[in-house]
């Protein structure tokens, strides 16, 4: 495991770039937030509310949560070792709720596929 995957994710820091790449899909940086946490949900990196068009990541990112969220992707069977980058990571979790709000009728496992697809391309 790299160094990298060792230490929590600091979201603030690359708000710059995620808010960079929601006009590509219509969404403006009003539609992310940054919170401290979510009540009851200590593990949980991020959510949606599809018909406000709100995405919420968690501001930091630990290295469990993270594991977390990796081994719910890969129960999807896809090559998800892009994933292991945090940057990569971050588009991946951001993406997902955009195809969430956008095609609100995809299941999660859709969405996964869409943003594992589209990472790479913004």
């Amino acid at each position: 495991m790299s160094a990298d995957s060792e230490k929590s994710i600091d979201v603030e820091s690359r708000r710059a770039e995620l808010d960079e790449i929601l006009p590509q899909f219509n969404l403006g940086p009003e539609s992310l937030e940054l919170v401290d946490e979510f009540a009851n949900e200590p593990l949980r990196v991020s959510k949606c509310q599809k018909i406000l068009k709100r995405i919420y990541i968690k501001k930091s990112i630990s290295p469990e949560a993270k594991k977390i969220v990796l081994a719910e992707v890969k129960k999807f069977g896809e090559d998800i070792s892009a994933l292991e980058d945090d940057w990569m990571f971050l588009k991946h979790t951001m993406l997902k709720h955009v195809c969430s709000i956008q095609q609100r009728w995809q299941p999660d496992y859709e969405c996964s596929k869409w943003a594992l697809y589209h990472m790479k391309r913004v």
